[in-house]
């Protein structure tokens, strides 16, 4: 009988499906790599486009507060502005309010009155002087009351006295008021919508 080794067969079809396993391994092996490396890359650049995205807030909110510091800036002064406005708007109305007001005081003032001193601080104002009769201070209380550059007037005291010079008999008085410069700017303040 013919004997046939069929053991080198074996072997070779066993190192043959070594080979096919080793090849697939490899196969598995460098595909997984594969697949590993571009799912990493396409990680690295979502990181990087993220980065680059923060970077861009970053600077946008950089150049923000450098905006939002020049309007304060701006801000500052427009009201530093507007206070000098509202300086050289006060001595405007120092300017002709206290010439008005005189005069204003000159046209309520009595033919039998007369003011020995007058005196005004921060819109206080102090009339001292004497009269003829306490009519005459009653008739100067009512026009200070009627005057638009006079408010809050009161009278503080009277004193009948003796004239030195004739014998007659003076009456002395004292008055206060609050003075009012420009009256037109604070009747147009209390009507909405005007401006004097």
């Amino acid at each position: 009988m013919v004997r046939i080794n069929l053991l080198p067969v074996r072997v070779s079809k066993k190192k043959e499906a070594g080979k096919q396993q080793l090849l697939i391994v490899a196969a598995v092996l460098v595909l997984g790599l594969a697949v590993n490396y571009v799912w990493a890359s396409a990680r690295a650049a979502d990181l990087k486009a993220r980065e680059a995205k923060v970077a861009r807030t970053r600077e946008d909110i950089a150049q923000l507060e450098r905006i939002i510091g020049e309007v304060k800036n701006i801000k500052d002064a427009q009201q530093e502005l507007q206070k000098k406005l509202d300086v050289l708007e006060k001595l405007k109305q120092g300017r002709s309010g206290p010439v008005r007001m005189l005069d204003e005081l000159a046209t309520v003032t009595p033919r039998q009155l007369w003011l020995t001193k007058l005196d005004e601080k921060s819109g206080a104002m102090t009339f001292q002087g004497a009269a003829a009769s306490i009519d005459d201070v009653s008739e100067f209380m009512t026009k200070l009351k009627q005057s638009r550059y006079f408010t809050k007037v009161e009278l503080k005291r009277t004193t009948a006295v003796k004239s030195t010079g004739r014998g007659e008999r003076l009456v002395n008085f004292e008055i206060t008021a609050s003075a009012r410069y420009n009256p037109l700017a604070v009747e147009a303040a209390a009507v909405p919508g005007k401006k004097g």
